[in-house]
């Protein structure tokens, strides 16, 4: 009888779920994203009006992170673009990146009103990040995944590609 306690406790801490990714909306917005259900979003007000979310997990060695502003007066899409990439190039200094391959323009789905933008940074710790911007000149909304290295590709885009402005 000591055994099978002894083997049911030992299965109990052995036994970890794993918690999975899936889809889920910015706080209060129709925003979307593949996330992990137990990442909260924390939001904030600029002094111009925007709303500002985000929430950053971490899994193992890896960090997801979703930054997102919504503006309070909407930008022409070819303005919008032009601040998202001049914003991804500022999160350099807080994010300690001191190498990026520079921003590329994605292909977008034909008649999509909207820009995709992406980079890849290397921190001063030597960890490899993959950043992907949207914008749609209402949103602009920023994701990454840090310490790529650790993770397989096709995890990162999961993550990356899933974000949805939700219209």
């Amino acid at each position: 009888m000591e055994n099978l306690i002894f083997l049911l406790t030992a299965s109990l801490v052995m036994y970890q779920t794993k918690k999975k990714p899936r889809k889920l909306f910015i706080a209060d917005t129709n925003y979307s994203l593949f996330y992990f259900p137990e990442a909260s979003f924390e939001h904030t007000q600029s002094d111009e009006g925007d709303v500002l979310y985000f929430a950053e997990h971490q899994d193992k060695l890896v960090s997801y992170g979703v930054l997102c502003a919504r503006l309070a007066v909407p930008l022409p899409i070819d303005e919008a673009r032009d601040v998202m990439s001049n914003y991804m190039g500022r999160l350099h200094k807080p994010f300690h990146a001191l190498y990026n391959t520079g921003i590329d323009l994605c292909k977008t789905p034909e008649g999509a009103e909207c820009f995709q933008l992406l980079d890849y940074w290397q921190d001063d710790n030597g960890l490899d990040w993959k950043v992907k911007g949207y914008t749609d000149g209402q949103t602009i909304a920023v994701l990454y995944v840090k310490n790529i290295n650790e993770l397989e590709v096709e995890k990162q885009d999961r993550f990356l590609d899933s974000f949805c402005f939700g219209k």
